[in-house]
């Protein structure tokens, strides 16, 4: 195999091993807790009554 060749394989395998996530590694299992607001209440409010 020519020496330009083996350097070429070389170079490629290093680009191709260096794609992929980047930062630490994780646990797939380990997710953040989800917050999820409440939903208004349905129900109008009674208006208060007048009294004159």
């Amino acid at each position: 195999m020519k020496p330009y060749k083996l350097l070429l394989l070389v170079l490629l395998n290093s680009v191709v091993a260096g794609c992929g996530q980047p930062g630490p590694l994780y646990l797939p299992g380990q997710a953040a807790p989800i917050h999820v607001e409440p939903e208004p209440s349905k129900t109008p409010e009674p208006k208060p009554e007048k009294n004159k």
